[in-house]
């Protein structure tokens, strides 16, 4: 059963069409203070953002909008590349998604396997991991590409 249409969800329904006909729900109300990089990095009190020059980036660390930069901003959290997605013991994931080298966001997976994602200035929400992607889009709104990487560390607290 579908649940009831609130505004949090019509609006991100009408922003990311994918989470139409999908499983999840909304965890927290809307934030300025934190972004999608940030809360996969484990931090809900500040902004990463490689692309923008006013906001936190890791000291010494490039600048920049690729895939490549954000990799190396969440290795300072302790993330390393890794294969896939898939639930380990212990583990804690985030998967990267870009339109080709063009980094979109980032979501981090909860023990249960499902995957959190704060979107933008917008909710956190838990969901499928392919909700977000472009193939899920049905016609226009937001797209963050495909998942192009996954990173891991060990889960903490």
């Amino acid at each position: 059963m579908r649940p009831e249409l609130t505004p949090e969800r019509w609006h991100l329904e009408i922003v990311f069409p994918g989470l139409c006909n999908s499983d999840y729900s909304v965890t927290s109300p809307a934030d300025l203070r934190y972004n999608c990089i940030a809360w996969a990095a484990g931090f809900d009190d500040s902004w990463w953002d490689a692309r923008n020059p006013d906001t936190f980036w890791p000291a010494g660390l490039p600048r920049g909008g690729t895939v490549d930069v954000v990799v190396g901003g969440l290795a300072t959290a302790g993330y390393e590349r890794c294969e896939n997605g898939s639930l380990e013991d212990g583990v804690e994931k985030v998967a990267i998604y870009a339109d080709g080298e063009a980094f979109q966001h980032v979501a981090r997976q909860l023990t249960s396997g499902r995957w959190t994602s704060k979107l933008g200035e917008s909710y956190d929400i838990e969901h499928e991991l392919e909700a977000l992607t472009s193939g899920a889009n049905l016609g226009g709104a937001v797209q963050y590409g495909e998942v192009v990487a996954y990173m891991r560390r060990g889960r903490r607290g």
